[in-house]
Order: C-alpha cells, then structure tokens, then sequence
C-alpha cells in the first residue's frame, strides 16, 4: 500500500538508545525497551494481556503485558499504554486479552 508508514520498530535503528530495564527496579518496561527485543529477534506471543488500573475514579491506564520468547528464554514485558504500544498492537494485529489484576504474572528478568 503506497504511503503506508513502516513498522513501528523499524524507528529504532534510527535512534539507537540501549536503555537497561530491570523489573526490580522499575514496575513497566519503557516502550523503547519493548522494540529492541523485538529488534534483538525475541518473538511476541499473538495474544497480549491487559491490565487495567483506575486512578482517582476517572483516569484509566492500560499495562499491556507482552510475552516474548528466543532460544528457550521466555520474558514477559509490562509496558504502559502510549502511541507506540497501541500502534505495534495495530500493526501486528495483535488479540489483546483482559487480565484481573491479581492474575497477571510477574515479570521476570532474562
């Protein structure tokens, strides 16, 4: 399709920003985070879990929980809504899934 923008992840090689996560020290990954797995060749699961929290009775944020795997490890990578989550999610035609708060799993470091 002409005009069509490129993967979202392709963005990354432009902006080469190796930022380290760990989630002992931060709850959600940063979405930056997410593409350079997925530029490192870690694969993401079709289906993605969704966790919603409500703040204050009116704001609504999404933690999308992505389960990533490459040669025998498995991850999986908590990420806030924003832009770039909700347009990998579009692009992949990815099934997202809601998951009760006290069900999701934890995330584990590699």
């Amino acid at each position: 399709m002409a005009g069509a923008a490129p993967p979202i992840e392709l963005g990354l090689t432009a902006i080469d920003t190796r930022r380290h996560w760990s989630p002992s020290s931060q709850p959600y990954a940063p979405a930056d985070v997410l593409l350079r797995y997925l530029a490192e060749g870690w694969q993401i699961s079709p289906i993605v879990g969704v966790e919603e929290h409500i703040h204050a009775g009116a704001r609504r944020v999404a933690v999308y929980h992505f389960e990533l795997t490459k040669e025998g490890q498995h991850q999986i990578l908590p990420v806030q809504s924003n832009p770039v989550v909700r347009r990998l999610l579009h692009d992949r035609n990815l099934r997202v899934v809601h998951l009760k708060r006290e069900a999701h799993p934890k995330a584990r470091p590699i």
